[in-house]
């Protein structure tokens, strides 16, 4: 299987300058090395931080259980310079920090077996372990052993060195806060002394932990059935919320629901009413549900004679941001007010997700009005119309000549419209005066574009951007102003592709996406770029299926990366000479080996001087194309992808993937904003790669973990479905914004 970079799917960036991230996956977290830090000997440039799988939660008030190894690295040299540094390990209660409620508030270390370090290099280093506590607790934590600290000696050789620490054992506190423990982790050179300490509360999002811990005396669930609220403003009611006791009066004072903020929960929402409580009996009496200080405030007026329930029901809130996924609360009891609550029954509980918004669809009664209605959507930014008055005109009766000419509809600053074969649709010809069109490039031969069609549109008279309700006569009549056609799809497109010159051509350095780091298939793909820098790029997709050039067609719109069909066996000689006039120098190729054979792909690398080939390819369409869209938005200072995190406006254009109508003509959305286009399996089913792509847009992380790199970067906030509801239906668009919510 495929690795993907950070949440999703981990990948293995090889990209220089990668080596000062840290990277997140299930657990590990993501921070850069501070600019402070001077790294003589690496002790303060510890890399690969991960836990072990997490071991069943244990309870509050228990001592010595036992959590997960934690492994890191060391990774530059040893040295003489090494002998006296420190690595510390921090432990401490799920969002907070020891003792800070009460001195029973506590996580500390009980035991661990040992050190192990292991060279992967050469050389020898010797890690002596110390328990003590943190000198920033307060004096009712002294006795908690919650720092490990590690001292080096011993140095020599090359290293880098991996270090685990193995079978640690916890002591925890009775009212210590339910939910991960949070693990920091700091060191410090001999000269000069820098620390650094990556913990809850200091912008991580996704701090590590080793282990969890859930209430001795009360647990809480909630969202059963899962509730889903739009996000930016929108009001809903949240699922039930039920805090069931295991002993009784356990539930004591006060019963607070507070709404968590990151890294327990990424979404920003306020509580508006309160709802209402209903006790499942025990003797326990609870009062009226009241808002105090933004939290849901139950006074128990009687606390239970037996172990009972109380059951939050109908309490009301609003989003605040534009965040999508999981939004959670924390919910605790204990004292008179929610502020000064000791007992922690449950934190990081989901209570709702917050969806993206979904837009009106882009679309219209057929293939040719959505393809009029996503130029006129792409086309907003330059009043409605091309500003060089051209447009590209493809039949709507087969996919190859319209996929092939989104290259060509970017160089023109223009959209594609569709028409039937035989004869001229009454609404393309509506659409080419209203566009303001004069000059019309026709894709594909006569059993495309029939002779019939090509006079209808000599004849159609031209108007100025408006058409006949607000424009005006040009007193001329539109013109086919060239006919790009082929004997077959591949000379078409070979046509296409070489008719904006060379000099179209865009180059990027994307050294950091080889080694498969898109490729999820058997399909062969080249170790390396032929060169460094950047290169000249081109798209090669197979001609006899539409699902991957479609998803690229935004790609090819936006970067000028021309788009060139291959027969998928072997690589068509129409393709070859296409990619030798322009002087490609590395080859974007889509799908796997079904799509693009590895016959082709070999082909591709012969030609010339060589060109060296990425191959972005999943399991299925649907795989493909949220890998597109990743490789799409991946950051550029890895030289993984192409950098569109920046200007996405978190947005994602989805169609279906079982036909090609929808998303012919799509490419010109493009203008909007950089935007991948995903497809569904169907009109009624997400299928699972489209699934997980938007529960990775609704994670802490977000897609890809482009969260961890710059806030709110991997978000899905909007949706916006190509094609009208026999296309994409309502349910199925309900169920791509659950998906994000869920997270």
């Amino acid at each position: 299987m495929k690795l993907r970079p950070f949440h999703f799917r981990l990948r293995s960036f090889a990209a220089a300058g990668f080596a000062t991230l840290l990277a997140l996956a299930g657990g590990v977290f993501l921070a850069t090395t501070p600019a402070s830090a001077v790294v003589a000997d690496g002790i303060t440039a510890l890399t690969g931080f991960s836990v072990g799988t997490l071991n069943p939660p244990f309870a509050t008030g228990t001592i010595n259980q036992a959590a997960s190894n934690i492994s890191f690295t060391i990774p530059s040299a040893a040295s003489a310079a090494t002998n006296g540094d420190v690595i510390k390990i921090q432990a401490q209660p799920h969002a907070s920090a020891n003792c800070s409620k009460s001195a029973t508030d506590f996580v500390g270390f009980s035991n661990f077996a040992g050190i192990t370090v292991v060279p992967v290099g050469t050389g020898t280093l010797t890690l002596t372990p110390t328990l003590s506590t943190a000198a920033s607790d307060p004096a009712s934590c002294a006795g908690v052993n919650d720092v490990l600290t590690l001292t080096a000696s011993g140095a020599s050789g090359t290293g880098p060195f991996t270090v685990t620490i193995s079978l640690i054992d916890y002591n925890v506190g009775v009212t210590a806060d339910p939910g991960t423990i949070a693990v920091g982790i700091s060191s410090t050179t001999t000269t000069p002394v820098t620390t650094t300490f990556y913990a809850i509360n200091t912008g991580i999002t996704s701090p590590p932990s080793d282990a969890s811990v859930i209430n001795n005396g009360a647990t809480a669930t909630a969202n059963n059935p899962a509730v889903v609220v739009t996000n930016n403003g929108a009001t809903g009611t949240v699922s039930n919320i039920v805090v069931t006791e295991s002993t009784l009066g356990a539930v004591n004072h006060t019963l607070c629901i507070v709404p968590d903020t990151a890294p327990s929960s990424p979404t920003a929402f306020t509580f508006t009413a309160p709802g209402t409580v209903t006790v499942g009996g025990g003797g326990a009496v609870a009062g009226t549900p009241v808002l105090s200080a933004g939290a849901i405030s139950i006074p128990i007026t009687t606390p239970s004679t037996t172990a009972t329930t109380y059951t939050i029901a109908g309490a009301v809130v609003a989003t605040s941001g534009a965040v999508t996924g999981p939004a959670a609360v924390t919910v605790v009891t204990g004292n008179s007010t929610c502020g000064t609550d000791l007992f922690g029954i449950a934190s990081g509980l989901v209570v709702f997700g917050i969806a993206p918004t979904i837009n009106a669809a882009i679309a219209g009664t057929d293939a040719d009005g959505t393809a009029i209605a996503e130029m006129a959507a792409g086309l907003v930014a330059t009043s409605g119309c091309p500003v060089g008055n051209a447009v590209v005109l493809a039949t709507d009766q087969n996919f190859p000549d319209a996929l092939a000419a989104s290259y060509l509809a970017a160089f023109l600053h223009t959209g594609i419209l569709l028409t039937p074969t035989a004869g001229l649709s009454a609404e393309t010809q509506a659409a080419l005066q209203n566009f303001g069109i004069t000059k019309v490039y026709v894709v594909g031969g006569l059993l495309a574009i029939s002779q019939n069609t090509i006079n209808q549109v000599n004849a159609t008279p031209a108007y100025t951007c408006g058409g006949p309700a607000s424009g005006t006569k040009t007193g001329a009549n539109i013109a086919v102003f060239q006919t790009l056609a082929g004997t077959t799809e591949y000379d078409t497109a070979q046509m296409i592709a070489t008719l904006p010159g060379s000099g179209n051509v865009h180059s990027v350095n994307l050294s950091g996406a080889y080694l498969n780091q898109y490729n999820g298939t058997t399909g062969n793909e080249s170790s390396s770029p032929i060169a460094s820098g950047a290169l000249r790029t081109a798209i090669v997709a197979s001609g006899a299926s539409y699902q991957d050039a479609s998803s690229a067609s935004v790609l090819a719109y936006n970067n000028q990366f021309p788009l060139i069909l291959t027969d998928p066996n072997s690589l068509s000689s129409q393709a070859q000479t296409a990619l030798q006039s322009l002087g490609i120098q590395q080859a974007i190729v889509l799908g796997g080996p079904l799509a693009v054979s590895n016959a082709d792909v070999t082909s591709i690398i012969g030609l010339g001087s060589g060109i060296s080939v990425i191959r972005v390819g999943g399991q299925d369409a649907t795989d493909t194309s949220q890998d597109i869209a990743s490789f799409e938005l991946q950051v550029t200072t890895l030289n993984a992808g192409l950098g569109w995190s920046t200007t996405w406006h978190n947005r994602i254009l989805v169609a279906r993937g079982d036909f090609y109508s929808d998303a012919l003509a799509g490419c010109v959305l493009a203008v909007l904003n950089t935007t991948p286009l995903l497809l569904t399996e169907n009109p009624t089913t997400l299928g699972q790669y489209l699934t997980g792509f938007l529960n990775a847009g609704g994670s802490a992380a977000g897609v890809d973990g482009l969260n961890l790199v710059t806030a709110s970067t991997g978000d899905i906030q909007t949706i916006q479905p190509l094609g009208g509801p026999i296309a994409l239906f309502f349910s199925t668009l309900q169920a791509m914004a659950a998906a994000v919510a869920a997270g």
